[in-house]
């Protein structure tokens, strides 16, 4: 396989060898029953690839989601349970193996059934490290404990692990452990041809694309799962929220992506549309740059943290509708959960108290910046702003244009993010953000030895007791003795659609529109 680089000149290279790039190799879409529609929907970005194991992108997981499945499937109810998916059973055999019986009868889009083979290249090196195995699949951060896959028979493999690993399941039914063909990806030739057009066996397959315009999807009826509810699904780019809004009201598209809180109201107003979506599995927080003389104080920090009044926050820009976690956790991680963990505290005179211990003396701490690249970004910033300047903190915003600028060395700046959990635990949550491996230690911004250790220790943990005992420090760490972030509120996708629409939300950032939604449960 030859290099791979996600770049606009790829995919505007792709989308030119047909079109709207109609796939050779994928066989015509039989005639559909006629009593289904086709899906369309607005979504504000478009996907910058269609491999799943390459990245993490809102855009793409709300699209390729609908092309792939995984091994083992979480039931998206916010206990977040785990359900049989290509994957008919599965058996601990002991800490380090476990054997997976395949479902029968299952079909990829090109016809081809799937095979042991199948799974053991999708759970591969030469799949999950990416372009030339370099390592940089966005994949290996929540698969890299697997070892190798071991073809027992026909039906049955057996997943080693380098270690001890009490998550394998829950690994195998994550982002970037879904199963691709082997042999769709060996004709590709090369990752951009590639990631242009993988071959899954998801319960829509991808028609064609037209870069920063529309991705077309088609039903997959031989989906193991069942026949999918829409003939296919018509992802139309309108980056505007006013602009969706607007198709949607007007009836060109039946559902729409990123609704802002602010428009529920106006949604509200249309008998035949309806609000959906709610809190997600991905927690919205302030990273900031240690290496700062300012930043680098811890009880500035706890400041920064402390002045907010997140209730408040919540109620005003999101209509109350988002949780506070208490601490860099989420209640679905279940037995992984520190329930009793204390909740982040809104205490101004203890903020001013810090401030004078650290000495601080009103000195300027710059805030980066995007304009609403996440909703209610730049209101939220104002109002945190004032919060702040209550306490005696003197945060000025410095404008930005994209993320290469925000991050930009030297970054001396606190700056938005969030952290999606790709699997329900947090080493698949906060470890991604802070962990050893994580872009913000690479970056230099933070870096605690102790976090770093307890980390790589509960990586090897099976035992629940123990593995509650390091959350509970490593939360500490990250809450009050060396906060590398300020935490804001778990996060939320929320969504307009008409509400003849069957279609229920899920606990992460995919979209669902397919035969097993929960929606569709019973029929």
């Amino acid at each position: 396989m030859h290099e791979f680089t996600i770049t606009r000149r790829n995919l505007i290279a792709a989308g030119a060898a047909g079109g709207l790039l109609a796939f050779s190799g994928i066989p015509a879409a039989r005639a559909l029953d006629a009593s289904r529609r086709t899906l369309r929907v607005g979504m504000a970005g478009y996907p910058t690839t269609f491999e799943p194991v390459l990245l993490t992108q809102t855009a793409t997981r709300r699209v390729v989601s609908q092309m792939f499945d995984t091994l083992i499937a979480f039931d998206q109810t916010p206990a977040m349970a785990l359900r049989p998916a290509l994957a008919e059973r599965w058996e601990r055999v002991s800490a380090r193996v476990l054997r997976v019986f395949l479902r029968a009868g299952v079909t990829f889009h090109d016809g081809r059934s799937l095979s042991v083979e199948d799974v053991a290249f999708s759970l591969s090196p030469q799949h999950l490290l990416g372009p030339k195995m370099a390592g940089q699949a966005t994949a290996m951060a929540t698969l890299d404990t697997i070892d190798h896959v071991e073809i027992v028979d026909n039906h049955t493999v057996i997943v080693h692990t380098k270690v001890d690993d009490t998550l394998l399941e829950k690994r195998l039914a994550s982002w970037g452990a879904e199963i691709i063909s082997k042999t769709a990806f060996e004709k590709a030739g090369d990752w951009n041809t590639w990631a242009a057009a993988p071959v899954g066996t998801g319960p829509y397959r991808l028609v064609s694309h037209n870069l920063d315009a529309e991705v077309v999807l088609s039903a997959h009826d031989d989906y193991w799962g069942g026949i999918p509810p829409f003939s296919g699904i018509h992802f139309r780019v309108i980056p505007e929220q006013a602009s969706r809004m607007n198709a949607l009201i007007a009836g060109e598209v039946d559902f729409i992506t990123d609704l802002a809180p602010d428009m529920f109201s106006e949604i509200e107003k249309y008998p035949e549309l309806e609000v959906a979506g709610g809190p997600v599995m991905n927690i919205r927080a302030l990273n900031i740059d240690t290496t700062n003389p300012i930043l680098g104080k811890v009880g500035v920090r706890r400041a920064l943290s402390l002045a907010l009044d997140r209730e408040m926050f919540v109620k005003a820009l999101w209509q109350g509708k988002l949780i506070i976690p208490n601490g860099f956790q989420l209640p679905s991680f279940g037995e992984a959960y520190i329930e009793d963990f204390p909740a982040l505290t809104y205490d101004p005179d203890l903020a001013r108290q810090l401030l004078r211990e650290a000495g601080y003396n009103g000195e300027t701490i710059t805030y980066r910046l995007l304009n609403n690249y996440y909703p209610n970004q730049v209101t939220g910033a104002q109002v945190m702003i004032e919060m702040w300047r209550a306490v005696g903190l003197n945060v000025q915003i410095q404008m930005m244009e994209n993320f290469g600028q925000v991050e930009k060395a030297p970054i001396n700046a606190i700056y938005d993010t969030s952290s999606t959990a790709t699997l329900p635990d947090p080493l698949g949550h906060a470890w991604r953000l802070f962990g050893s491996s994580s872009g913000n230690v690479k970056s230099g911004i933070w870096g605690n030895k102790e976090y770093f250790g307890l980390g790589e220790q509960l990586k090897m943990t099976t035992d629940t007791g123990e593995r509650r005992k390091i959350l509970r420090r490593m939360l500490e760490i990250t809450t009050n003795d060396d906060p590398p972030c300020v935490i804001l509120h778990a996060s939320g996708q929320f969504y307009a659609k008409r509400r003849d629409l069957t279609w229920s939300p899920g606990q992460t950032l995919d979209l669902n529109f397919g035969p097993l939604n929960l929606a569709f449960a019973g029929r």
